[in-house]
């Protein structure tokens, strides 16, 4: 019997330009620490198509995830027929952006008080030449998203970046990902990002604003809610393709889980709950609010929400991870692979 061979699309496709300029295949999540290069020292033919690049692709080829054991994204995955891996590829079609950590508030599981934003993410005499550093990539790009470790809207150095390209790369769409108080019709006119947008994911933890006010720190529930309302109305008008709102369920906010879905479903928007994932300065409060873990006291209570028919039978709802919110034991990589390729 031939052997099966996976293929993988991200490492052909997706492009992930993190702080520092490391470039990743996929989630740097769940990758562990692999990256393929770095944008401000190496070109984009040394990172894209280099050793690195190559013994990843390869890898996966020969169904080792030994270099992305964090993966959440198997569905991905198809059977290849070639009879050998391809190594080389053209410039990536999707690439997410997360250069810049500035942001206008803190999330209890994101940042600390004493959170102090990385000044040295982009070396200062990189700054003003970003977009030429990136124009290799963008060449094939479809989608740019951003920001992937702070707010868009907040950040100058995004701001700046989502403009350039959106008027010199005109074809290009845009996913952003934002926390929707500065997502305003003013900012995306501003920024050329009109009939731009492919996607927009607001990231809103409550539906009851003095939930939002102990989990967002500085944050404005009424002016998030007064944004979402306009994102929804260019949705409903069909200038955005996509629009969904993200909900980190914690033992906080978890009891309205299904207070969002029902607001989700009124604002024409997909909801994804995401399990926590705290930052190593929200280290102390991580252990009280993570109730996804099995001895947390409320863990049952969170299985009994996940676990109603309005939420397990929904095909409008993503839990990701949904093995953390369950009492069902998490399926290696392996036996996942056994599943999508049984015949």
């Amino acid at each position: 019997m031939t052997e099966k061979h996976i293929y993988c699309p991200n490492p052909y496709i997706l492009a992930e330009i993190m702080p520092y300029g490391y470039v990743y295949p996929c989630s740097c999540g769940w990758i562990k620490g692999y990256y393929f290069g770095n944008i401000f020292e190496q070109s984009f033919d040394e990172i894209w198509n280099g050793e690195k690049a190559k013994e990843f692709r390869q890898k996966l080829y020969d169904n080792d995830f030994s270099l992305c054991p964090g993966c959440q994204n198997l569905e991905i995955l198809s059977e290849t027929q070639d009879k050998e891996a391809q190594l080389i590829s053209k410039p990536p079609e999707r690439i997410l952006l997360g250069l810049d950590e500035t942001c206008d508030v803190k999330c209890i599981f994101c940042r600390g008080e004493n959170y102090k934003i990385d000044t040295n993410l982009i070396p200062k005499d990189k700054e003003d030449k970003l977009l030429e550093i990136l124009t290799p990539w963008l060449e094939n790009a479809k989608y740019v998203k951003t920001n992937a470790v702070g707010e868009v809207f907040a950040s100058k150095i995004s701001r700046a970046l989502i403009k350039n390209i959106a008027d010199n790369f005109p074809n290009i769409k845009f996913e952003l990902i934002t926390n929707g108080i500065q997502c305003t019709k003013e900012n995306i006119e501003k920024l050329n990002l009109v009939n731009k947008i492919s996607m927009i994911t607001v990231s809103l933890h409550a539906m009851k604003e003095t939930t939002y006010n102990k989990i967002v720190k500085g944050g404005n529930f009424k002016k998030v809610i007064e944004n979402i309302e306009y994102i929804s109305k260019l949705k409903k008008e069909g200038k955005i393709e996509r629009f969904e709102l993200h909900f980190t369920v914690t033992s906080i906010n978890y009891k309205e889980m299904k207070d969002i879905i029902k607001y989700a479903r009124k604002i024409d928007a997909k909801i994804r709950f995401l399990g926590l994932d705290c930052s190593k300065d929200c280290e102390k409060i991580y252990k009280q609010i993570n109730i996804q873990d099995r001895n947390h006291p409320k863990f049952n209570n969170l299985v009994k929400v996940v676990q109603d028919k309005q939420i397990k039978n929904s095909s409008d709802i993503v839990i990701q991870g949904l093995e953390y919110f369950t009492e069902l034991k998490p399926l290696s990589i392996k036996e996942k692979l056994k599943n999508i390729f049984r015949k």
